[in-house]
């Protein structure tokens, strides 16, 4: 698992493997923390709204936002699949937002 990567993420494990409870997220920890048992990740929705937190992009052939005032912490048990990178311009555009979103 590893930064930029884009996960099938069960997100509340207590409520099973019920479809509501599944989605995609991007992995926005740094690699070097990769050793500890949780990573923090930011859910990803189709759904447009008008909010600087949000990144574009293109996914699996679908138009869709990194949401980065979602970000939580999972567990890498809830971790069901990988499905693939984010493009290299979004990468650099999801730090430009983490770093203007935590910034003070």
């Amino acid at each position: 698992m590893k930064r930029f990567e884009v996960w099938l993420v069960m997100k509340n494990p207590e409520y099973g493997r019920v479809v509501d409870n599944l989605g995609l997220c991007a992995i926005v920890t740094p690699d070097e923390l990769n050793n500890i048992t949780s990573l923090l990740v930011a859910p990803m929705t189709t759904s447009y709204e008008e909010i600087p937190s949000r990144v574009s992009c293109n996914f699996e052939g679908a138009k869709g936002f990194i949401m980065t005032d979602q970000i939580r912490a999972v567990e890498k048990h809830c971790f069901i699949k990988k499905l693939g990178e984010l493009e290299s311009e979004v990468q650099v555009n999801l730090c430009d937002c983490l770093q203007e979103f935590f910034a003070y």
